[in-house]
């Protein structure tokens, strides 16, 4: 495939910027201000229904849960065939975390002992198919005891019933909770005329639900909201075994054990920690890599990183429209760099360094400088002399984070705003630049 050229870059009002790929720049421009609206067109917009979320509640009975999530459908009159399930229990957006089997088992006792459940919440994603939005845990929980697939275990009240799969139930204990029904409440489809305004309603919801107490991450979030292209592209790419061993995430599976422990002194397969498991757990490498791509351009968003959140909603909004031969450039850059940056720094590459040797934990600060500076126009062309020179390289980066800590210390992850990003892109650059200087 010929990849695109990228555009030539220059400086915008001082700021160091990238060369950017046709058909790439994403503009971050922002409406301000407020009309001033009359109580009249408030109670029409109220009346026609403007940003209202249609439901309607449902129960399910515990015993029928199983067959209920086994349940399929064709996928539509010209798939050959093709059939999916009716409820989709494992949208994108889920988290990754998993029960263990004293939680799971918890929530059977509380069936047992007719404690209130929270309602799932389930999205109709066409007539009759159905995603769950918050609950997904409940459900596989429910579905896998009555597949027999755990037995009970840390019961509190009934720890007479610890060890017994749900065939191995006494008669009259099967029945009770046999009996027993999970409340949903479903957002249908009429809520929204368009898929833009679906998309603004779901991110209502998720933005309000809470799961426990425990809130969805802002990319859970994204992933249900703004799910596409490029947002696969930035899940695909978080599995980079080079990308996960610098941030400290296992290469293979994580742990939930790892991820739960208070302790981020844990020393892991692959040099995995405690903290790369619960950025793991909170899909936070699938959002850093998406900032990436989105740092690229933010000599244009003026915010800086004080509004980091924003500033990827947009960017993943619209580049989820990107074209496919500029996401396979995306892929590639990416890729690229990450395998320059572990060849030249190894798992220190979004570290501050010291001449010690004893380096901080990585951090995204850092990561922005370090990939923009890997990935600009004036190095990629030389990596492999810079690679001669790796040593240097080291050295140059030690120099530039120890001036760092007794002047401005841009690099404390305190300061955010657009200035401050664009020192960091200058200060890295130079480093990496004096090595073929």
């Amino acid at each position: 495939m010929k990849k695109p050229k990228p555009n030539e870059g220059a400086l915008q009002d001082g700021a160091v910027v990238q060369n950017l790929l046709p058909d790439e720049k994403v503009s971050f421009v922002v409406p301000v201000g407020k009309n001033v609206v009359s109580d009249e067109e408030l109670n029409s917009r109220y009346a026609k229904g403007d940003v209202r979320i249609v439901t309607e509640s449902a129960r399910y009975s515990l015993a029928g849960i199983l067959s209920m999530l086994e349940e399929t459908v064709e996928v539509d009159s010209g798939s050959g065939g093709e059939r999916e399930y009716r409820y989709k229990l494992d949208p994108e957006y889920q988290r990754r975390h998993r029960w263990s089997v004293e939680r799971k088992s918890r929530l059977i006792e509380s069936f047992l002992m007719n404690v209130p459940v929270p309602p799932v919440f389930l999205y109709e994603r066409d007539l009759a198919r159905f995603e769950v939005m918050d609950g997904r845990q409940r459900l596989t929980a429910l579905s896998e005891f009555y597949a027999d697939k755990f037995a009970l275990s840390g019961l509190q009240y009934w720890q007479d019933l610890d060890g017994r799969k749900y065939s191995q139930l006494p008669s009259k204990v099967r029945d009770g909770i046999d009996r027993r029904y999970i409340s949903s409440i479903i957002l249908l489809k009429e809520t929204a005329a368009t898929e833009e305004q679906a998309a603004g309603l779901k991110k209502i919801v998720f933005e309000r639900l809470n799961s426990g107490g425990v809130r969805l991450s802002s990319q859970e979030t994204r992933n249900a909201v703004y799910n596409g292209p490029l947002n696969q592209l930035c899940m695909s790419l978080s599995e980079n075994e080079n990308f996960r061993r610098m941030w400290g995430i296992r290469v293979d599976e994580v742990d939930d054990s790892e991820a739960d422990a208070d302790s981020d002194g844990f020393d892991g397969a692959d040099g995995a920690t405690k903290s790369g498991a619960r950025m793991f757990q909170k899909m936070e490498d699938v959002e850093l890599v998406l900032r990436f791509f989105a740092y690229r351009q933010i000599a244009s968003y003026k915010m800086g990183l004080n509004k980091i959140s924003e500033f990827l909603d947009i960017f993943l909004m619209k580049g989820n429209k990107f074209q496919a031969p500029l996401l396979e450039s995306y892929r590639q850059i990416f890729e690229d760099a990450l395998a320059f940056l572990w060849e030249a720094l190894e798992s220190d590459a979004f570290c501050v360094l010291s001449e010690s040797g004893k380096n901080s934990r990585p951090t995204k600060i850092v990561y922005d400088a370090v990939m923009f500076a890997a990935t600009h126009h004036s190095i990629v062309p030389r990596r492999l002399e810079i690679l001669k020179k790796k040593e240097e390289l080291r050295g140059a980066l030690i120099e530039m984070y120890k001036s760092d800590k007794s002047g401005n210390v841009v690099f404390s992850g305190r300061r955010t705003n657009f200035m401050d990003a664009q020192e960091r892109n200058r200060l890295v650059l130079a480093a990496f630049s004096s090595v073929i200087a």
